[in-house]
């Protein structure tokens, strides 16, 4: 997904899992050069037996330059600190309401991620007492399962390779690798608000995310074109998500 043409469209942050991030540092040069700040995405599962190589993982990166991590759990928050990074908050924190903004302000978090699950006008009257930012594009992440669902289909570890499931209405479902042979399912559906600028731009956030699961690096740079105001790109199916409907 990381190309040259990306880079060029300077992206203020760019968020890259912690295991990737660290095998391929080499290919983020082009962003770094460009004014990009790299942030460290934490696993969102850690078990105990896993803590300290996600530890030394994340210090690893700290001493090759990257001071940020994104944290969508508290129990990680340590983590990232024993590493010496700042931390900003993942949507996994759950922040529905300017209380719980405050509280990761208390526990001295950088950032947050509004809940997918707010509707626009919710987002927009949060008290944003530290930089809140919201997902704006992307397919949301459904389940982690701990269990290697393409490793149990195949019968061998392929899970650097994407896979799908398929519910009996027909919808397909990717699934794709996590950290610790893990998979996460994603929603059938990409959330799309590149032509509701006004009403993103309304919610008064400090940072509009662009979450790239499957897309080719093709489709990351239209998209990131599409929301810049440079390209009409639209998927061939989209979902709202929550924004406006809210949850019931």
């Amino acid at each position: 997904q990381i190309s040259k043409e990306l880079a060029e469209l300077r992206p203020a942050f760019l968020y890259v899992p912690a295991e990737v991030l660290l095998h391929n540092f080499d290919k983020t040069k082009d962003f770094t050069d460009n004014g990009t700040v790299l942030v460290a995405v934490v696993p969102r599962i850690v078990t105990d037996d896993e803590t300290e190589e996600i530890t030394k993982m994340l210090t690893s990166l700290h001493e090759m330059g990257v001071q940020e991590a994104l944290c969508g759990n508290l129990g990680h928050i340590y983590m990232a600190r024993k590493a010496g990074m700042a931390v900003r908050g993942d949507f996994g924190l759950n922040v529905f309401n300017s209380y719980s903004v405050d509280v990761l302000k208390g526990a001295g978090l950088i950032s947050a991620t509004a809940s997918f699950e707010m509707r626009l006008a919710q987002i927009r009257d949060l008290k944003k007492v530290i930089d809140t930012e919201m997902i704006v594009y992307g397919r949301f992440p459904l389940m982690v399962s701990e269990q290697c669902i393409l490793k149990n289909s195949s019968g061998s570890c392929q899970c650097g390779i994407p896979g799908q499931m398929a519910d009996r209405m027909g919808s397909v479902f990717p699934v794709v690798k996590e950290y610790g042979c893990r998979n996460v399912i994603y929603n059938a559906h990409k959330l799309f608000l590149a032509d509701k600028k006004e009403d993103l731009y309304a919610t008064n956030c400090w940072g509009l995310r662009l979450l790239f699961s499957t897309e080719n690096a093709r489709e990351c740079v239209e998209v990131t074109k599409t929301y810049m105001g440079l390209s009409d790109y639209k998927p061939n199916v989209l979902t709202r998500g929550l924004y406006y409907r809210g949850v019931d």
